[in-house]
């Protein structure tokens, strides 16, 4: 593996040639069968995963939550993935790719013989432009439109060739193009057939086939015989959706699912580390959870009133004591699973008395405030102890719990005072601060505090071929955001997921979504 390979695009040689690494072109174009599926893995068995809350939008244009998510990690293939366990970019629909001299063109080729599901045909570089223009279309309204703004054309000059032109060299562009939300290629066919029904009845090329949803309680997916990388161990995988984490442990321990995914209760971990024929997975993930301050509310786009609230917050208390250490303290959006991360930042120590001064100052004691969040645990709890330590300083907060879908609409229309979110997503920096921070996110994208000020840096660090210049950029970046405070870093989180020993293969990932490719089932 190259050092370019390594560092996600960073090698100062920029033209590369990656050949096939072990996935098989494989796959004739014969019309799809769910009940021919069935037969053909009967022996691999049912696979139950556990996950906490419904799903609600397959569609990669507009896909949010890590349920959804997670279906379609399993359901979709990108022009090239993350290695599950190292995060390593690795080919997927693309077998190969080239990036010109001047690192402003990627040309990729398609595997032969790759299908899209339930019969709509052989997948075309033509499906591939159609997936990425319509993220970048102002009427799709993708939330992910921002992580293409580097993006000047996308051509499909045959059926296996894509050439994307860059407006301008962008070190960490193979990261948008991994199989991970505006990364996941759809069927231009389906999606025109289907229109609006497209949301909750996905066509892909992955290793599954959505097969049916029953709201509130399960999503079923069967394997996918033709798939070019071989089929999957298991017959099908059944998501089950179990709200309470206690009832999780509870089913996982008595045999009723395989698989407990996105534990975050203290006590659950300990139970289910402690429980027989379990085994706990843990690892760092690639997100902060944050308090997003809307800064174009008054009097929030005071920086004295963003400092006083950061003050006013006892982070340090809330890990160790809600969160019983289970989760880390962070310094900035980006937590130590980046390269780049730095400590070299502003911090902000619990100082209450010194939150009512920079109040004062600002003429902003005794303004009202309010946290959006999504109900959803732990996320609708530990606002309960922010809102008490900010009260406690005098400004006036109130909580707000919104099921998912309102939720989004909520944070996407760029009119909340706050909210708390998780940006979840790839290990390259440029995705979470383009996200949270570029002006090309503004609502209806995902920048809900509005702050635009670092756009400058974001360009620069993006196309920065050298490493050591590029950490430099992001060094900037992170002091930047933390002198200004659009954003409360609460804690780095940490993923957890349990399952009984029947499971073998399991790998657990920092996107924080469980896919089950790599499984087999035993006894």
């Amino acid at each position: 593996m190259s050092d370019h390979e390594k560092t996600g695009g960073l090698a100062t040689n920029r033209r590369r040639f990656l050949q096939l690494t072990g996935a098989a072109g494989l796959g004739l174009a014969v019309p799809f069968n769910l009940a021919n599926v069935r037969l053909a893995h009967a022996a691999g068995g049912q696979l139950r995963v556990r996950v906490g809350s419904d799903i609600s939008i397959l569609d990669p244009a507009l896909i949010f939550q890590i349920e959804n998510q997670t279906v379609a990690g399993h359901v979709y293939n990108g022009l090239v993935k993350y290695d599950q366990a190292t995060n390593a970019i690795v080919p997927d629909l693309a077998k190969e790719w080239e990036v010109s001299e001047d690192g402003k063109t990627y040309t990729f080729h398609l595997h032969e013989g790759i299908n899209f599901h339930k019969g709509y045909g052989a997948l075309k570089a033509s499906d591939v432009k159609f997936s990425f223009d319509r993220v970048r279309a102002e009427a799709t309204g993708s939330r992910y439109k921002g992580q293409f703004a580097s993006i000047e054309n996308v051509a499909a000059p045959d059926d296996k060739t894509v050439v994307i032109t860059l407006k301008g060299a962008n070190s960490g562009f193979l990261h948008k193009v991994c199989a991970f939300n505006q990364g996941w290629i759809v069927s231009e066919k389906a999606v025109t057939e289907k229109g609006e029904g497209y949301k909750l009845d996905p066509i892909g090329t992955g290793p599954f086939v959505f097969d049916s949803w029953t709201a509130g309680s399960s999503v079923r997916m069967v394997a996918n015989p033709d798939y070019f990388e071989g089929a999957p161990k298991v017959d099908e995988v059944v998501l089950r959706i179990i709200k309470d984490e206690t009832a999780s442990a509870i089913a996982l321990e008595n045999g009723e699912i395989d698989i407990a995914f996105a534990i975050q209760q203290p006590e659950v971990i300990d139970r289910l580390k402690a429980a027989n024929g379990v085994t706990m997975l843990s690892r760092e993930a690639n997100n902060t959870v944050n308090l997003v301050l809307n800064t174009t509310i008054k009097p929030m786009d005071d920086v004295r009133v963003r400092r006083a609230i950061i003050h006013a917050l006892n982070r340090k208390g809330l890990i160790d004591g809600f969160f019983k250490g289970t989760k880390a303290e962070a310094y900035s959006v980006l937590t130590p699973t980046f390269q780049e991360y730095t400590e070299n930042v502003p911090k902000y120590d619990y100082d209450p008395d010194k939150a009512r001064a920079l109040l004062k100052e600002a003429g902003a004691e005794g303004f009202e405030f309010e946290i959006v969040t999504v109900a959803l645990n732990p996320y609708d709890k530990f606002p309960v102890p922010m809102a008490d330590d900010l009260n406690a300083v005098g400004i006036k907060t109130s909580i707000r719990v919104l099921e998912r879908g309102a939720y989004v609409q909520a944070r996407a229309s760029g009119k909340v005072k706050s909210c708390i979110t998780a940006v979840v997503g790839p290990p390259d920096p440029d995705s979470p601060l383009v996200t949270l921070f570029s002006t090309a996110s503004f609502p209806p994208g995902l920048n809900t505090s509005q702050y635009g000020e670092v756009d400058d840096l974001l360009q620069a660090a993006s196309a920065e071929q050298d490493l050591e210049t590029r950490k430099g950029l992001y060094e900037k970046i992170a002091q930047k955001t933390m002198e200004d405070v659009p954003v409360v870093p609460i804690f780095a989180d940490r993923l957890f997921m349990a399952h009984s020993d029947k499971v073998q293969g399991l790998v657990q990932n920092s996107l924080f979504t469980v896919n089950t490719y790599s499984v087999s089932l035993t006894g």
